[in-house]
């Protein structure tokens, strides 16, 4: 029996973005429940029960980079963010770092129709661990094209061989690539995903606190910030909505260095301590994500530090839904905060 509940599941899967979701819920009917009054997609919870659950968790050091092999031709072979209106230029760039010693790449990705001057520097997401430019590569196309502006992905140093902050310091030279390659920091925007936004969130404070050239805003898509795990929803919401704590316990361990950093608001952001605010920020979350309520804690220590914020909060959604644009509700909430970010960047 448990054999051919796999192969269903798995011919459901081959199939699923073809599959009616009034038929979906006939053919693989879900009991979801109602948590902080929602109850999360049907159509993403679907999803989520017929991928197999994360193992991350229980990898060794040694076989990691084995492993991002199998995880980035898998993720690029999913093929689940939509694909541009109108196919998006691409140019790589590579970057002298002096913290490393190595070249980093910087993907340019080049829309159709670009608004002048304007450019965003990314970061994608992975659990500082796993993940890569070109596993984000369609995600970013549809952003660059939707957008209508120029976007340069970071190919940053993974944990654990890299551990905090040395990605941190190779966001900071690419962000000064940009600058000293004709770009004003007024007309730079920074966006990340997940780990991709807990980059963006110790950069900005990095610069802040060395009164370095600012971006003129940011995107933070549902980021990590309390390594300690104190809020409701990491309880609420565990294994059961896409992100395991088992491996979020696993991601924060293989990027830091040592206990201090715990403490160190570079790396835990609910440790932010400055008076002075970020520029204008939109702040990303999902509803049945277990990290949301951190994000919710760290946008208001930036109120209080007089940031402008704007929270946007996707109740029926869970973490990394805005790599999954071919779901409808996914598609719907990207487009939401895409025409917010319009607005600041």
């Amino acid at each position: 029996m448990s054999q051919f509940i796999k192969y269903y599941k798995k011919q459901l899967l081959k199939n699923f973005f073809k599959i009616p979701v009034w038929l979906l819920k006939i053919i693989f009917p879900l009991r979801r429940l109602k948590i902080r009054g929602s109850k999360i997609d049907f159509q993403s919870f679907a999803y989520i029960n017929l991928n197999p659950k994360s193992t991350l968790y229980t990898i060794e050091d040694k076989d990691l980079p084995k492993i991002r092999k199998i995880i980035e031709s898998n993720k690029i072979k999913s093929n689940l963010s939509l694909n541009p209106k109108i196919p998006v230029k691409t140019k790589d760039h590579f970057i002298e770092s002096q913290s490393s010693g190595s070249k980093m790449l910087l993907r340019e990705y080049i829309p159709n129709i670009s608004k002048p001057k304007k450019t965003i520097l990314f970061f994608h997401g992975g659990g500082w661990t796993i993940d890569s430019v070109e596993t984000y590569d369609d995600m970013v196309k549809y952003f660059s094209d939707y957008l209508s502006i120029k976007i340069f992905s970071l190919e940053y140093s993974l944990a654990p061989e890299n551990k905090f902050p040395n990605a941190l310091l190779e966001a900071e030279e690419a962000f000064n690539w940009l600058i000293d390659n004709g770009n004003h920091p007024s007309n730079i925007s920074i966006c990340g995903d997940s780990a991709g936004a807990h980059m963006i969130a110790s950069l900005s404070y990095k610069l802040l606190i060395q009164n370095s050239e600012m971006p003129n805003s940011l995107l933070m898509i549902y980021p990590p910030c309390d390594p300690f795990f104190q809020k409701e929803s990491i309880e609420l919401f565990k294994d059961e909505y896409f992100l395991l704590n088992e491996d979020l316990y696993w991601f924060w361990d293989k990027l830091k260095s040592n206990k201090e950093d715990e403490n160190n608001p570079l790396f835990n952001h609910l440790k932010f301590d400055l008076e002075k605010k970020l520029p204008s920020t939109i702040l990303v979350t999902a509803g049945f994500d277990p990290i949301c309520d951190e994000g919710n804690a760290y946008a208001e220590i930036l109120k209080k530090q007089g940031t402008d914020i704007k929270i946007l909060n996707y109740p029926t959604l869970f973490h990394n839904f805005a790599f999954m644009t071919k779901l409808k509700a996914a598609k719907k909430a990207v487009h939401n905060f895409l025409d917010e970010y319009k607005k600041i960047v």
